[in-house]
């Protein structure tokens, strides 16, 4: 997507979204926030007709699915251990079984336990991303200090219906904004058919099963995730109605892009935070030079911190680290195996995110099937892979910070010269090269990095993840 057509996406649907005749129900609508220059997350706004048509057909299977499961499973959450008052109430993610079995929680890392030692009660909500039952769930912290909500996938039968009549209703309401502010009819109608889409109902749901715990925990603090989804945003207004007093942190726990938007802009004082907590100084930084104004920001560091230090005399082999997705898997292969097949010297491993795996990329591209001998697929831990190679080549994912902290040199793959950036360390410029073919991949590799800009890299990365600070928290506590 070209930046101008990027540009005035965001422009428009803030138009929306800060219109004096929004209500929660209109900003519930996910389709509205933007989130990043992500081509993965911008192709939902360049859908062809056949698209949207499936799209529609998707949003109607799933409210019906979740309107059965409200008959038969009515809870809004569960959980197993002892009920108590919470002071702070954590919203964080369960993305994979593994996680069931640390203690610490894969986004706010040992926070909860460290305010438990320091006589802070707290608990945590987890929005179920997992294909993991709630009971193997339940039953995997059932003897931790910490008490954990697991989310339920559908609120009660009558809370589901007077949801979706509410929505009805509010699509009315939106439809008369859409056209006072005279918004492209094809582009208005992708927006009146997302206020009736599952992910618009999962923001209403996760906020309002959130603000019922928070309610029942007499919590006076929630500190949210923070990535810009329409979610969060209604949990600070919900939470806020039944609370006044109520203070809402958000955690800014993963990258922040270049062409970032939903996180940086404010929308209605009662949907924005009263501070925002960053994972090291360089998010620090780009949110002080924000829009948020009346928002605090305060550096609280990250559990992805690592102290490792430079590491000399590797192999030469490049890592290769694309994102979770497919297109974003083949996008970096395909330009390292093109390479590798004509410089066998040069070696390549490839990492796939935890979110992927060898097996599902086999079963939707034929690469895998004919790679050469200096390719190799990655089967142990990133600081495994690290230790093997000399340079990293990446788009969007956030394991090139832990590459450059190790001291491996970055090679950033730009598709075209006029591709928005994904690079989520686009602040620094030392030392990194950018790549748009094979040819200008050979050079990156061959480049000699000297040890004052290596070390920059290595200070960039220390900075990026700070130490989790338990101390900064209290503080706002």
């Amino acid at each position: 997507m070209e930046i101008s057509k990027y540009q005035e996406l965001c422009k428009t649907f803030d138009q929306v979204l800060k219109s004096s005749a929004s209500t929660p129900q209109i900003i519930a609508n996910n389709y509205l926030h933007i989130l990043n220059s992500s081509p993965e997350f911008l192709k939902r706004f360049d859908l062809s007709k056949i698209g949207k048509i499936q799209a529609l057909i998707r949003f109607t299977l799933i409210s019906i699915v979740r309107a059965l499961q409200s008959i038969f499973d009515g809870a809004h959450y569960y959980t197993r251990q002892e009920e108590t008052e919470s002071e702070v109430l954590f919203v964080s993610h369960l993305t994979n079984r593994r996680q069931i079995l640390k203690d610490n929680d894969a986004y706010f890392g040992d926070l909860p336990n460290q305010l438990l030692q320091n006589g802070i009660s707290n608990s945590i909500v987890l929005i179920n991303h997992a294909k993991v039952s709630k009971k193997q769930v339940l039953e995997g912290w059932s003897d931790s200090k910490i008490q954990r909500f697991i989310l339920s996938s559908s609120l009660n039968f009558i809370s589901e219906v007077s949801t979706y009549f509410s929505q009805l209703k509010s699509k009315r309401q939106l439809k008369s904004i859409l056209k006072g502010l005279q918004i492209d009819k094809v582009l208005a109608q992708d927006i009146l058919n997302n206020q009736l889409s599952s992910n618009t109902f999962n923001a209403l749901r996760v906020a309002r099963q959130v603000t019922d715990i928070a309610r029942k925990k007499n919590a006076k603090f929630i500190v949210t995730t923070y990535e810009g989804h329409a979610w969060e945003r209604l949990v600070f207004c919900y939470a806020r109605e039944f609370n006044p007093n109520i203070k809402c942190l958000s955690y800014q726990h993963a990258a922040v892009f270049k062409h970032q938007h939903a996180i940086m802009r404010p929308l209605n004082k009662k949907y924005n935070p009263d501070v925002i907590l960053t994972s090291g100084l360089t998010g620090k930084d780009i949110f002080k030079q924000g829009q948020l104004q009346g928002t605090t920001v305060s550096c609280i560091g990250s559990p992805k911190h690592s102290d490792s230090s430079l590491v000399k005399d590797k192999n030469q082999c490049c890592l290769v680290i694309p994102e979770v997705f497919v297109r974003e898997c083949l996008s970096l292969f395909d330009l390292s195996i093109d390479y590798a097949k004509k410089n066998l010297n040069q070696k390549f491993i490839w990492r796939l995110h935890p979110g992927m795996s060898f097996d599902k990329l086999k079963s939707q591209s034929s690469i895998l099937k004919n790679f050469p001998n200096n390719i190799h697929l990655s089967v142990g831990s990133l600081d495994d892979d690290i230790q093997r190679c000399d340079s990293v080549l990446y788009r969007g994912s956030t394991a090139v910070v832990n590459a450059i902290n190790a001291g491996l040199k970055p090679i950033y793959y730009q598709q075209s010269s006029d591709e928005l950036s994904i690079d989520p360390i686009y602040t620094h410029k030392k030392g990194k090269s950018i790549v748009h073919n094979q040819e200008e991949l050979g050079l990156a590799l061959d480049r000699d990095i000297d040890a004052k800009t290596m070390q920059s890299l290595h200070d960039f990365a220390q900075d990026f993840y700070t130490p989790l600070d338990v101390n900064a928290l209290l503080k706002l506590l």
